[in-house]
């Protein structure tokens, strides 16, 4: 029996996909894939098939968006870091550290790039060419972060995060202090407050301009209730809210009048016995794409209605979304599952599909 799916375009890739982000420019999206190649394909609906590229001699550790905002940037289990432009027929090698893995990749609007490596922070300048020596940092870095304004770079480790000034790179990072273990961490759209995501299921959050001058309680947050790690973060189109996975419903930190200090989230979705662990909140509307762990998808808006499922349950192991993508425009979402399937859903679609459904 077929499931119900608004999919326009589907591709199988053969293989497993581990991750799924698209450039800065909105306009293409690249997949790590289990065998250490990278799959890239465009955004919106141009008829054009995935191409996937040869790359590491192992497996991408992790990908991200490069300061060429058309680019990407890959780490590796073989010590190499790739730059990839989508328009070239193979990725250009950046950084090699021999018999190391490149854990975590990181850029800035403004051409910085760092990568890093067990406890080891490396970083570049727009050339590609070492900025400044190594730092050692106290533990294995968990993640890497420019803020937007490109001011600040944030390597989460444990017990803290360092930020460090990207116009002054021959300084030492500067901690802001929290027990456990930090992961991946992102920043407002202002810059002005830092959220990392941690082991233990939960959020911890600084404002920076007060954290960096005072390590008074009042600068911080703590926000907690996860059931699993958070992998996925994005903040709403207005800007009103931090949207989060790792929960059974979408989990929606408000970032207004005075941010979620004391606050409770917004939380969308059904609470049922699955789990987000991707979302993507629309570029230009009210609403946010959400993954759950057996490749369900939904579109939930933020006006009280009822969120619509787009793609049906697959099976409950191996088919999790690993990745989702809003085009620049937000007419088409593209959608990466763990077990090779690449699905294209366009809004043209989908509305196909709802009529087909609920009726007009």
């Amino acid at each position: 029996m077929t499931k119900p799916t608004s999919v326009c375009r589907q591709w199988h890739l053969d293989l497993t996909l581990l991750s799924l982000v698209a450039n800065r420019r909105g306009t293409w999206a690249m997949g790590a894939l289990g065998d250490g190649s990278l799959v890239v394909v465009p955004t919106d609906d141009a008829g054009e098939d995935p191409r996937v590229l040869k790359a590491h001699d192992g497996v991408s550790l992790e990908i991200a968006p490069d300061s060429d905002d058309h680019a990407f940037l890959s780490g590796g289990d073989d010590g190499c870091v790739y730059l990839v432009d989508p328009a070239l027929a193979a990725p250009t090698l950046l950084a090699q550290e021999k018999n190391k893995w490149i854990d975590h990749v990181a850029s800035s609007s403004e051409g910085h790039r760092a990568y890093s490596s067990g406890k080891t922070l490396y970083r570049l300048d727009e050339e590609g060419k070492p900025l400044v020596d190594p730092v050692a940092l106290p533990s294995s870095i968990g993640g890497l972060s420019f803020s937007p304004s490109a001011k600040h770079l944030a390597v989460s480790h444990y017990n803290g995060v360092s930020v460090f000034w990207s116009n002054a790179p021959d300084t030492e990072g500067e901690l802001l202090p929290w027990k456990g273990s930090h992961l991946n961490s992102f920043w407002t759209p202002d810059s002005k407050i830092l959220l990392s995501a941690m082991q233990d299921c939960s959020l911890h959050g600084w404002k920076m301009g007060a954290a960096l001058k005072s390590k008074e309680s009042g600068n911080e947050m703590h926000m907690q209730g996860y059931e699993s790690k958070i992998t996925s973060m994005g903040f709403t189109a207005d800007k009103k809210y931090l949207v989060t996975s790792g929960s059974a419903q979408i989990v929606c930190w408000p970032f207004f009048d005075g941010g979620p200090w004391n606050k409770a989230p917004l939380t969308l979705g059904g609470a049922e016995a699955r789990r987000v662990c991707a979302v993507a909140p629309h570029p230009a509307d009210p609403l946010v794409a959400a993954g759950y762990d057996d490749g369900m998808i939904v579109l939930a808006p933020f006006d009280g209605r009822m969120e619509i499922m787009i793609h049906a349950p697959v099976a409950e192991q191996g088919s999790s979304i690993k990745g989702l993508v809003w085009s620049r425009e937000g007419d088409s979402l593209l959608a990466a599952y763990e077990d090779g399937w690449l699905k294209l859903f366009t809004m043209a679609s989908i509305s196909r599909f709802v009529r087909g459904q609920y009726g007009s």
